[in-house]
């Protein structure tokens, strides 16, 4: 069963209500500050999400090798660690690779590894019929069991054969999903069997929307001394092709490793990578890799244990934390467009003239993404710095008066609550970090600075601060940030 993310906001709502100028408590004035309890917030809410009971109505973010010799670390400890790390998910959840079944001590093991940690996986599977019994059978009762492995890139012309595997599955298991994972369009037009769009079109027409929970692909963007081409026109066709398909969920693999002809990244090429899939509404992200895989060079944990660099091992997983971090809400959105600003980028959207918000520099590189919610009638826009080679990036945008937005919130991944942010003469300024994504809910109703004013009858005492309580509980909490830890009841 899972649990409600429930942030106590009774602190919140005290502190509103006691706050007047006064030795006990605090003032608001201009030239006071209500002390920062920021850093507070921020382990509280990574508490919670450690607690919360992850399922795939959750962000899932994992690894596709992910362990290295057991004669180092047990398979235990790794587990720790990569919980630790914010990985929620595993497609393979011990040994790498499909294909062979084990026996039902092993599976009874791995569900209770996994359990314990709050962590889900796939069950080993392949293209092989005989595989779906003993697979189904293993799988039965596993609560952190969430599908079945089948293939990873299919040709064109095997899409059939890898179809019918996951019918196979789906016929046997209504409780579960198969995985497939789909080329990207740099295999090319003779392996695909056509384009790409025809290509993810086929798939799914084949094995049936109904049957896939996660539409997924890989596309390695990070070569040796550039970056590949189409990658943001591969995302459209699979943003397109799941929104058309009933909004299926999409799932991808950002790249953390480095092989022949292709670089490793760093943390903001990582931090880039992650939140082009998020603008784009996917809902699933797996590492390639966690740990480094035979053959090839540098991962964030190289093959024999060694963390090669302690500083971006760090930084790499308080980004997975802060993609976790969104999931409350990005998990009730769907991309319904992704639009490109600044130059660049065929196959596409580009944003229109007459969208309600333009960047103030048409050279600008973002995506503005429009978010739908899937309960309720709130409008979304995802806010997307293409840039990664920046320090830091300062983006205005002016927002059409006649829209009727009149504020936005701004989500913040590390403490789960909305901040309000108003807009100054009609424009929105914000501070981007190299390739971060940064998401809003969009607002048309009165700003909270506007609410204040209009009930701010309350008398001034000497040194002229008002009292909150004379401004109002309700102006003070609307002018607060709002918890919006929000889950699905199962």
């Amino acid at each position: 069963m899972k649990h409600s993310i429930r942030i106590r906001i009774a602190a919140l709502l005290f502190a509103a209500l006691t706050c007047f100028c006064g030795s006990s408590a605090l003032p608001i004035c201009a030239e006071d500050t209500v002390p920062d309890d920021y850093e507070a917030k921020r382990a509280a809410y990574r508490e919670a999400l450690k607690a919360d009971d992850v399922t795939t109505d959750d962000l899932l973010i994992g690894s596709w090798v992910s362990f290295y010799s057991f004669r180092v670390d047990s398979f235990e400890e790794q587990l720790d660690q990569m919980a630790a790390a914010g990985i929620n998910f595993n497609v393979f959840p011990r040994d790498f690779g499909g294909g062979k079944m084990h026996a039902s001590a092993y599976w009874n093991n791995i569900e209770k590894q996994y359990a314990k940690r709050n962590m889900l996986y796939l069950m080993n599977g392949s293209t092989d019929e005989r595989q779906v019994a003993p697979g189904v059978k293993y799988a039965a009762g596993k609560e952190h069991c969430i599908g079945y492995y089948v293939m990873d890139e299919p040709a064109g012309d095997a899409l059939g054969d890898v179809a019918d595997q996951v019918r196979r599955y789906r016929a046997a298991d209504a409780t579960r999903y198969p995985f497939v994972n789909l080329l990207p369009s740099y295999a090319g037009y003779s392996v695909l069997g056509g384009t790409y769009r025809e290509h993810v079109s086929r798939f799914v027409e084949l094995a049936g929307a109904e049957n896939i929970e996660y539409l997924s692909h890989d596309f390695y963007v990070f070569e040796d001394d550039h970056d590949a081409s189409g990658f943001f026109a591969d995302l459209e066709v699979m943003r397109s092709v799941a929104y058309e398909n009933g909004k299926m969920k999409t799932h991808a693999f950002p790249q953390s490793t480095s092989w022949y002809g292709m670089r490793m990244p760093n943390i903001d090429e990582m931090r880039w990578n992650v939140y082009a899939y998020l603008a784009y509404g996917f809902k699933a992200l797996t590492w390639f890799n966690m740990v480094c895989p035979q053959g090839f060079s540098v991962s964030v944990i190289q093959g024999n244990g060694t963390i090669r660099d302690p500083e971006l091992y760090a930084a790499w997983g308080e980004l997975n934390w802060e993609v976790r971090g969104l999931s409350s809400v990005l998990m009730g959105l769907d991309t319904a467009h992704a639009y490109h600003t600044g130059r660049g980028g065929g196959n596409v959207e580009r944003l229109p003239d007459d969208f309600y918000l333009q960047p103030a520099d048409s050279k600008s590189q973002f995506i503005v993404s429009c978010m739908e919610s899937k309960e309720g009638d709130d409008e979304y826009i995802m806010l997307f710095n293409k840039d990664y080679n920046k320090d830091e990036m300062v983006g205005t945008f002016t927002v059409d008066a006649s829209s009727g937005v009149r504020w936005l919130e701004y989500f913040d991944p590390f403490i789960g609550e909305y901040i309000p942010v108003e807009l100054t003469d009609g424009e929105l300024t914000e501070t981007f970090r190299p390739g971060e994504g940064k998401l809003y809910r969009v607002r048309r109703d009165t700003p909270p600075s506007e609410t204040v004013a209009e009930t701010s009858g309350a008398p001034e005492d000497k040194d002229g601060c008002r009292s909150a309580v004379g401004v109002g509980a309700t102006a003070v909490v609307a002018a607060s940030v709002a918890v919006v830890l929000r889950k699905r009841e199962d």
